[in-house]
């Protein structure tokens, strides 16, 4: 009985991503943290309150998400190699952090601008351009995530992932449960049950 790894054959070469789903990662995640650093809301009466804005976006909560997850998303991306491996690895989880960034952006929006200064306000350019360009980042990458997603070897297995077979001399390759040693079966009792101390 020996314990050895099934022989596996190099699966096809992946087929490399369009080149413009990369760029157009990279530049909806910049645009995404340059309007974070922005401004996002503004005084709305400005020829009777003057043009008060207030402080740049990444001072609130959705603001610093926004900020944190476009340069995560943008190191993520540029780390990873055309490995099958790697995008596994890499591309949920970016789809993950997008996704939580957009509820938390849509959250915000919902809430509305509140009041600045004692008066209303009202959102800023920048915070519009945010608003379009998070949700081309998340399509950016569920597409990425889906095209890594269905690449397997020629095997149908998940790239990277091995599972260790029991191979028989005489019946081929199959599964098989071990058995038990037959030092580890307990042995006779050296001393006889009718024996006394």
């Amino acid at each position: 009985m020996l314990f050895l790894s099934p022989a596996r054959r190099p699966g096809p070469q992946p087929k490399p991503d369009p080149a413009f789903w990369r760029w157009l990662l990279f530049g909806s995640a910049a645009a995404a943290a340059l309007c974070s650093m922005q401004p996002w809301v503004r005084v709305r009466f400005e020829a009777l309150f003057d043009g008060h804005v207030g402080p740049p976006g990444w001072h609130s909560s959705a603001g610093f998400t926004c900020l944190c997850t476009s340069a995560l998303v943008t190191v993520m991306a540029i780390a990873e190699s055309g490995t099958p491996a790697s995008q596994h690895a890499v591309r949920p989880g970016s789809l993950m952090l997008v996704a939580l960034t957009t509820l938390v952006l849509g959250f915000q929006w919902c809430g509305g601008p509140g009041m600045l200064r004692g008066v209303s306000a009202h959102w800023t350019v920048w915070f519009y351009l945010l608003l379009a360009s998070v949700p081309v980042l998340l399509t950016t990458c569920m597409l990425r995530w889906l095209a890594a997603g269905g690449r397997t070897d020629a095997d149908g297995s998940t790239p990277g992932f091995t599972v260790p077979l029991v191979r028989r001399r005489s019946r081929g390759m199959r599964w098989r449960r071990p058995r038990a040693d037959s030092r580890d079966r307990p042995g006779p009792d050296p001393i006889g049950r009718g024996s006394c101390d």
